[in-house]
């Protein structure tokens, strides 16, 4: 007969100080180093992965004006950010239901986007609104977060079980969206995406411990799992979120500048009830055991498959030596941080801000005497090819599902029962 267990005996566990809450990074870790664990040994095991997730978008409510004064708002922007206001008309209200796109660009200021927006509210930061009316009124406010009546943060397509390493193919540079800088021709240089063996979908394939309207954590923030993403199937499942923006952490957000521009930064955790062994077996032991597909940039067919083992390899952590900025007379790094993430004194790089620091590795890149982190190479067609950027964040993973895990212990976070199981498709139409 399998091992099973029902949640309620794992809650039971949690209460009374009993239970054994695990994250993955040190399930692998703990295998690695020789131990062996059974399904007696683990309650929950908790997945995350931090990345650059497109399909985010702010959902917001705030009032613009007294009641009585202006029949409904027609056009909004915050910080030179257009959104889109409705569908409720909130008539005579002075007030705007609206929808800001983490992709969309600001029209008044450099290198900003949706993704840069959401970060600075979680700040605390005050944002400029600038509205009109159906009459041809102008209104301008200033806002906070705390401000807002409703302010959440919907995802349409995250936490992607499989993702891409990306090469270009092609005899020419290209500016694209997998790159910081412009992506170097001839098969030459290798990008990827995806925290591999944390990832939650990697984890639990069948979906049998989460499922639709199963808590989880959005930048930090306890949400909900809405149901399958857009654009899923089988073997690309990914998940729709809600969570709260009043209660998220900045550190798990904000934006990653391009090549061809910003794309927004989302961090996501999901917990993974040990219910049965059959689930216990299907939690990652190494990033060897997940794939990675080799795509080229321009028309995305696969030339290749490697593993997550071979770009991650245990190392997530960008380190930096200040003393080798103290002479530099140019620094050739300083316009190329993704996440603005340099602490800049007397013209040269003095320390790295780690609540923006993505571990990307572009630093390292243009400056190895200052920044340390084995970016690795890969075997492809009988070449050696460098790796010049993660486009996720593995160490803020681990962080994240670290925090999940105590939030659990602590009693801060309720494991619950999904109410629907997630439906996806066999293939992509």
């Amino acid at each position: 007969m399998p091992n099973k267990r029902k949640l309620s005996e794992i809650r039971n566990k949690i209460s009374s100080g009993t239970a054994n809450v695990i994250t993955v990074q040190e399930f692998i870790t703990r295998i690695n180093e020789g131990e062996h664990i059974k399904f007696e040994d683990v309650d929950v095991i908790t997945t995350a992965t931090k990345g650059l997730m497109s399909g985010i978008m702010g959902v917001f409510s705030f009032r613009l004006s007294p009641p009585k004064t202006l029949r409904k708002f027609t056009e909004i922007s915050i910080n030179g950010i257009p959104s889109f206001p409705g569908p409720c008309p909130n008539e005579y209200l002075g007030i705007a239901d609206l929808i800001v796109y983490g992709t969309s660009q600001s029209q008044t200021r450099e290198n900003y986007c949706g993704g840069s927006l959401f970060r600075e509210l979680v700040e605390g930061k005050s944002i400029e609104i600038l509205a009109r009316s159906s009459e041809g009124e102008k209104v301008e406010k200033e806002l906070t977060l705390e401000d807002m009546q409703y302010a959440k943060l919907m995802g349409t397509r995250q936490a992607i079980k499989n993702y891409n390493a990306m090469l270009n193919c092609e005899s020419y540079q290209v500016d694209t969206i997998f790159s910081c800088l412009p992506f170097e021709p001839n098969k030459s240089e290798l990008t990827f995406s995806g925290c591999g063996a944390l990832n939650p979908f990697q984890n639990d394939p069948e979906f049998q411990s989460f499922g639709v309207g199963t808590p989880l954590l959005v930048n930090g923030a306890i949400g909900y799992l809405m149901g399958p993403g857009t654009r899923n199937y089988i073997e690309k499942p990914n998940m729709m979120t809600i969570a709260p923006m009043l209660q998220m952490s900045p550190e798990y957000m904000g934006a990653f500048k391009t090549s061809y521009g910003l794309e927004p930064i989302c961090s996501i955790a999901v917990p993974i009830p040990i219910l049965s062994e059959r689930v216990f077996n299907y939690v990652v032991k190494s990033d060897k055991d997940v794939k990675l597909k080799i795509l080229s940039l321009v028309g995305r067919e696969k030339v290749g498959e490697i593993t997550y083992g071979d770009v991650w390899d245990n190392n997530f952590f960008m380190k930096f030596d200040s003393k080798a900025c103290k002479d530099c007379e140019e620094c050739q790094t300083i316009d190329y941080c993704p996440t603005n993430a340099f602490v800049i004194k007397g013209g040269v790089i003095s320390a790295i801000d780690r609540s923006r620091c993505f571990n990307c590795g572009t630093c390292v890149r243009l400056c190895p005497d200052a920044f340390n982190l084995d970016l690795k190479t890969i075997e492809f067609e009988g070449s050696k090819i460098p790796i010049v950027l993660r486009q996720s964040d593995r160490f803020g993973a681990i962080k994240l599902a670290e925090e999940l895990k105590q939030m659990i212990l602590n009693e801060e976070f309720q494991l619950e029962k999904p109410t629907g199981k997630l439906d996806f498709a066999e293939s992509i139409k």
